[in-house]
């Protein structure tokens, strides 16, 4: 009887220790997450630097009216990079649509790619993109330095480049707003910055 209280009484004390060592962990995981929480866009270190002015390129669209690219307008533009053959940038079309949508007043989205016009249509086709200004050509991305894709590159209403980035989710497209918003190029910058901080000193 006595061996059988004392083994519950182990039981129990294994138990209580397992559970903080959870709760260590869980705390630690949290730790790590906010850590490496995604930063927003990825800026590459490429073409013009964040708030110098865009580089200016004139373009046709897809029906031939010309569309200018870093000239001080009546809105900020957003440059959509992206490619019928590439799945995250069609993942990502239905929230820079809503953007478009939500922000018309202000800013004018467009949408450029490369390559292919029967793969353009059905793209913009199927995104029912028609009204959309949609330029095809490589002028543009040529004159950005576009590597990867989807890429996005948000111009203010004077022509100064704000922000730009890889966007691989909504979260990405919202961070250039964000970080135009807070002075930064991305949100790495702002993080880089704030880390760099000194602490403050306790008194």
């Amino acid at each position: 009887m006595q061996a059988l209280i004392i083994s519950n009484i182990l039981l129990w004390v294994l138990l209580i220790g397992l559970a903080f060592t959870l709760m260590g962990l869980v705390r630690q995981i949290g730790i790590l997450h906010s850590r490496i929480a995604p930063a927003g866009a990825l800026m590459l270190d490429k073409g013009v630097e964040v708030n110098e002015p865009a580089p200016k390129v004139t373009a046709a669209d897809r029906n031939g009216k010309p569309v200018a690219f870093g000239y001080a307008a009546d809105k900020a533009q957003l440059l959509f990079f992206l490619s019928p053959t590439c799945p995250i940038c069609k993942s990502l079309l239905p929230a820079v649509k809503a953007i478009a949508r939500d922000q018309s007043e202000r800013l004018d989205v467009v949408y450029i790619s490369d390559g292919d016009q029967d793969k353009q249509q059905a793209l913009i086709n199927e995104f029912k993109l028609q009204d959309s200004t949609y330029v095809v050509g490589p002028e543009v991305g040529m004159t950005y330095q576009i590597g990867k894709l989807p890429y996005a590159v948000l111009i203010d209403q004077q022509g100064v480049l704000r922000a730009k980035g890889l966007v691989n989710s909504r979260e990405h497209l919202d961070s250039l707003f964000e970080a135009q918003l807070m002075g930064f190029g991305s949100l790495q910058d702002f993080l880089y910055h704030d880390a760099a901080k000194p602490a403050p000193h306790a008194h």
